[in-house]
């Protein structure tokens, strides 16, 4: 199991003054209406560094239905430097809204989990493939992708 450093206090407090109740060690759901507005009040708190986004994606499976959870994580740097986790979950047919306006990293970052694994970025600036040809059919990191799939020139 993981071990998790526990979420700063201001965070926390943030996390209560939108409505979100329950902040575990690996971040807490956001809702999509307020991911943006959180992200931006992270940022007030000098959360400057967009460490990463990293989507996964979930089959249907028996009465759960597809889903992505879509993960982030923050830093603040200098004397009292912490992370902070925070996650959304989403259908296929659901976009998460882009942070590429708040954080200038994320803009790249969210471009390679459309790329891989399928997750739309409403409001995104540029959201086209970035790894993978234009041509390219379907996200090699979907769980549903055929690993044996023939791709020239390659097999």
């Amino acid at each position: 199991m993981p071990v998790h450093e526990p979420i700063p206090a201001e965070a926390l407090a943030l996390f209560a003054r939108l409505g979100i109740a329950e902040a575990p060690a690996e971040g807490p759901f956001v809702p999509l209406d307020r991911l943006v507005e959180l992200a931006q009040g992270l940022k007030d708190l000098g959360y400057l560094m967009f460490l990463y986004v990293a989507a996964t994606h979930f089959p249907a499976q028996g009465e759960r239905a597809e889903r992505y959870l879509v993960a982030y994580r923050l830093r603040r740097c200098g004397p009292g430097s912490a992370t902070v986790p925070f996650r959304v979950e989403v259908t296929p047919d659901q976009a998460v809204p882009s942070l590429a306006g708040v954080f200038a990293g994320a803009d790249w970052q969210e471009r390679e989990q459309f790329d891989m694994v399928g997750v739309r970025f409403s409001g995104h600036p540029d959201l086209r493939r970035l790894l993978m040809s234009e041509d390219w059919e379907g996200h090699p990191l979907r769980k549903d992708y055929a690993i044996d799939t023939p791709h020239f020139p390659w097999r």
